[in-house]
């Protein structure tokens, strides 16, 4: 497989049209396109659309560590354990 790399502007009504170098002949070809998203960090906290942005970013995370999500139950529990341990000396 043979490779292209080139950046182009995309118009409001989304056609694009873009000429290949010349070592690229006729056949089929699979065309891939990557808009980027501004960076949750770059975005005002909190904004709309830093959450927006960041939602992607947290549904890839909890997509590859399952074994890290908790429920609210679970996160209660371990307050709890955790206030328990201080003890009553305070």
């Amino acid at each position: 497989m043979h490779a292209h790399k080139m950046t182009i502007t995309v118009p409001e009504s989304g056609h694009v049209e873009f000429d290949l170098p010349s070592d690229f002949r006729g056949g089929e070809a699979e065309v891939i396109v990557l808009v980027p998203q501004p960076s949750p960090a770059r975005l005002r906290p909190g904004s709309r659309e830093a959450l927006l942005a960041a939602d992607p970013i947290i549904e890839a995370w909890r997509a590859g560590n399952p074994d890290k999500l908790r429920t609210a139950d679970e996160i209660d529990a371990q307050i709890a354990e955790e206030r328990a341990s201080w003890g009553d000396d305070r």
